[in-house]
C-alpha cells in the first residue's frame, strides 16, 4: 500500500464517460475523487444514486475555490474541449482529455500546446490501447518480431446506428464527425502507436442513416512506408461491443490481433517465439489490474489507463497515450474527412 497522499482528481462533465471516470477515481487506491463540474446541477441527485459521493460544482472556478484538484478529467462534448482545457489550465493541474481530442486538428494541437506550456502531465482517453493483448502486440511489433513492416488490414465495427439519430454526438460541428472520429478513432490511435506518423490518406465515407459518416474505407501510407486498409462501420448488426481487429505483415511473418488473442506466424524465431504459428491468448498475459469495471468489454483497460496516468503524474514522465499521440490520431481523422470530401488522396 502506497504511503503517498492520493492524487486529488475532479471530473468536468457529468455524462456517461464522466461517471465512468468518477467511479474509477473513487475506488482506485491512489486517487481521490474531489468533485464533478457540470452546469446542470440537477445531475447531483443522479450522481448520488449511482454511488458517486463527490459534490457537483456549477463551474471550474467553483471547484477550484472549494476543492482544488491535482488533476482534471475532461469529459464534456468534444467541441467544448479547447475552452474547458484552457479554463482548467489557468491553474496548474494534470490533464486527462476524453477522446477524440477535438473537432479539428488545429484545436487538438492548441490543446497540446496549452498542456505543454503549463508543464503538466497529460493523456487522452483511447482506452482500448491499454488492453494487455493490444500492448503485447505493440511490443512484438516494436521488438522487430515481424522484421521490416510491410502492410496491414484493420477493421472496427459496432451495432449502433440503424436509423435517424439526434443529439450532439451526431452533429459533425459538435462531435467532430461520425464513426471515424468517435469509434474508429480507437483503432486509428493503435495504428499511429504501432506505425508512427501518417503521410498520406485516401478515403471514402458514407452516411447510411445519420447526418454524419456511418461507414468508411481508408487506405493509409505511413511515413515509414507501411501501407494498409481500414474498414469501419457502426451500422453492422450483431456487434454490440466494439469488434476490432488488425493483421500486420512483415518480412519475417504475420501478426493477427483480435480481442481475445494474438496469432503470430514467424518465418524465423524472433522475440522469444518459435518459427511457425504461435498463439498468445489474453488469459495468458499478466493480470496486473486491481479491478475490472466491465469484463464483457475488456474493462481492465480502464484501470490500466488510470494507472498509467497516475504513474505519469507521480513520476513526471508522459505516458504513451499522451496528447501528442492523440494529435497524430487527430491528423488521421482530419485527413480521412478531407480525402473523402475531395474524392482524392491527401497528404496528412
Amino acid at each position: 500500500m502506497s504511503t503517498r497522499p492520493p492524487l486529488r482528481a475532479a471530473v468536468v462533465g457529468a455524462g456517461r464517460m464522466g461517471m465512468v471516470h468518477g467511479h474509477l477515481l473513487q475506488v482506485h487506491p491512489e486517487t481521490e475523487l474531489v468533485g464533478f463540474v457540470d452546469r446542470d446541477t440537477s445531475l447531483a441527485e443522479h450522481l448520488a444514486s449511482q454511488g458517486l459521493r463527490a459534490p457537483l460544482y456549477p463551474s471550474v472556478a467553483a471547484l477550484y475555490a472549494a476543492a482544488p484538484p491535482d488533476a482534471v478529467f475532461v469529459c464534456t462534448p468534444t467541441h467544448t474541449h479547447v475552452a474547458v482545457v484552457r479554463e482548467c489550465l489557468a491553474r496548474r493541474v494534470h490533464l486527462f482529455v476524453e477522446k477524440p481530442l477535438a473537432t479539428s486538428r488545429a484545436d487538438a494541437e492548441a490543446i497540446l500546446r496549452l498542456a505543454t506550456d503549463a508543464g503538466v502531465m497529460h493523456a487522452a482517453g483511447y482506452v482500448y490501447a491499454h488492453l494487455p493483448v493490444v500492448q503485447a502486440a505493440h511490443d512484438l511489433v516494436a521488438a522487430g518480431a515481424l522484421g521490416e513492416l510491410l502492410r496491414f488490414t484493420a477493421h472496427a465495427y459496432v451495432s449502433e446506428v440503424f436509423g435517424p439519430k439526434k443529439g450532439w454526438f451526431f452533429q459533425k460541428e459538435q462531435a467532430g464527425g461520425g464513426v471515424v472520429a468517435n469509434m474508429a478513432s480507437h483503432v486509428l490511435f493503435i495504428l499511429g502507436w504501432y506505425f508512427g506518423a501518417i503521410r498520406r490518406v485516401a478515403a471514402s465515407t458514407r452516411s447510411h442513416f445519420s447526418t454524419v459518416d456511418d461507414s468508411a474505407q481508408v487506405l493509409f501510407t505511413f511515413a515509414n512506408g507501411v501501407t494498409g486498409l481500414l474498414d469501419t462501420s457502426w451500422s453492422v448488426p450483431g456487434t454490440q461491443m466494439l469488434d476490432y481487429g488488425l493483421a500486420v505483415d512483415g518480412r519475417n511473418g504475420t501478426l493477427v490481433l483480435r480481442r481475445e488473442r494474438i496469432l503470430l506466424h514467424l518465418l524465423a524465431p524472433a522475440a522469444g517465439h518459435d518459427a511457425g504459428w504461435n498463439e498468445i491468448h489474453a488469459s495468458d498475459l499478466p493480470a496486473d489490474t486491481a479491478f475490472d469495471v466491465s469484463p464483457h468489454i475488456g474493462g481492465e483497460a480502464f484501470y490500466r489507463q488510470l494507472q498509467s496516468f497516475v504513474d505519469a503524474c507521480r513520476t513526471g514522465v508522459l505516458p504513451f497515450c499522451s496528447l501528442a499521440e492523440a494529435c497524430n490520431t487527430q491528423r488521421m481523422i482530419e485527413a480521412i474527412y478531407a480525402s473523402a470530401a475531395a474524392g482524392a488522396p491527401v497528404d496528412a
